[in-house]
């Protein structure tokens, strides 16, 4: 008798298992909703409308001693706005000590010590990152790059729209921790996979159907989530802002990026970063056939990794790199202040490039490994 291949059927059942699951459902209905309410709030926080407006009168003017002499007469020694019609000068105020330094008098600044002090305050990156020569050449080369001096912008919701795509990686974590756990060890808890292996579909089939059920289950949940709170806040507050240059957010930063263009890679390294949580927790959950021993193993080893990342010394170079790749640290708007660098066949690559070609290798590893281990646990239980 031919054997008749009935691998959509068993993706459409993989696939409304994850969607019955009422918990899974509740968490994405509850993060459908925040994706709104970040869209509101974390772009402006506690500014009202009129003074998000009144911030945006210098936007266009080039950063030059003409406007940084105004910041001077309209605000005091330490950076204090005098008079409140003035207040659209306050916005330049943490750009400026960022650079001149917080908690002290300011003086007089002017274009020449600003943009002298950004780079003696990137010298001191470069020794405290360890770099090497040829990274510290690497940056001085981006540097060159970079349009001088820079085009004002108001940053509030282009910072706002990076730190509100950075934070939907927790949210995915939560959302496939509970989606996920239980894909591969619902059968084992039923005892019904002797039955499975029994079948015609019970073991290549199946457990692609179910990877491909996960993975469309993680890619249509962080698109859909991305997608609500990037249209929320592209309507509420427009995206005009996205040609500035990232400088302007990030004053130290070397990379020759716009505020769209970082917008795009944290994009991407989300969307690569949920993909990978989603392989790493299916996998675990073929390994462990446990649901909630799968969820605790998730987010201790998520949580664990971070605490990991923040406490190994920079001087420990390689291994802070490569734990730094995590998405629970890579995935953040500060990205572009990483200026340690990987070495690959002679050529230099940023963190960012690294990272989102790991995660894409090392989840179709583990999909491979995984497998291996399905057919091996069917066998042996058996």
């Amino acid at each position: 008798m031919k054997k008749n291949k009935c691998f959509g059927t068993l993706f459409g059942f993989e696939l409304r298992k994850i969607l019955k699951n009422r918990i899974a459902i509740a968490a994405f209905l509850i993060f459908f909703v925040f994706g709104f309410i970040q869209g509101e709030l974390e772009v402006t926080g506690n500014i009202d409308a009129d003074t998000l407006t009144e911030y945006s009168r210098f936007n266009g003017r080039v950063l030059d001693e003409g406007l940084i002499s105004e910041w001077n007469a309209a605000t005091d020694e330490y950076g204090n706005v005098i008079n409140d019609e003035d207040i659209a000068y306050d916005t330049m105020k943490e750009w400026i000590m960022e650079i001149a330094g917080y908690n002290i008098v300011l003086g007089d600044v002017s274009e020449e010590t600003l943009y002298a002090g950004r780079l003696e305050g990137i010298e001191e990156v470069y020794k405290d990152s360890y770099l090497n020569d040829g990274e510290i050449e690497y940056w001085r080369a981006q540097e060159e790059k970079i349009d001088k001096p820079f085009v004002w912008r108001d940053a509030f919701i282009e910072f706002g729209v990076q730190n509100g795509i950075s934070n939907t990686i927790i949210i995915m974590l939560l959302v496939l921790t509970v989606s996920l756990s239980a894909i591969f060890s619902m059968e084992t808890q039923r005892k019904t996979d002797p039955m499975i292996r029994a079948s015609i579909n019970g073991i290549r089939e199946l457990y692609f159907a179910k990877i491909l059920a996960g993975t469309v289950f993680c890619l249509a949940t962080v698109f859909i989530y991305l997608g609500i709170f990037i249209g929320y806040v592209s309507v509420r507050w427009g995206l005009d802002g996205m040609g500035m240059a990232e400088q302007v957010i990030y004053p130290f930063t070397q990379m020759d990026l716009t505020a769209g263009q970082t917008t795009v890679i944290l994009v991407i390294l989300t969307v690569l970063g949920s993909l990978l949580l989603s392989t790493v927790t299916m996998f675990t959950s073929c390994v462990l056939r446990n649901g909630m021993g799968t969820m605790a193993i998730i987010m201790a080893g998520y949580f664990g990794l971070f605490a990991l990342g923040t406490m190994i010394p920079m001087e420990m170079k390689t291994l802070s790199k490569v734990v730094c790749l995590f998405p629970a640290m890579q995935i953040s708007p500060r990205i572009v202040y990483e200026f340690r660098l990987f070495k690959i066949a002679g050529q230099y690559f940023r963190s960012y490039q690294v990272a989102a070609v790991s995660y894409a290798v090392i989840s179709a590893v583990l999909i491979v490994i995984g497998y291996v281990f399905y057919k091996r646990y069917e066998i042996k239980s058996n």
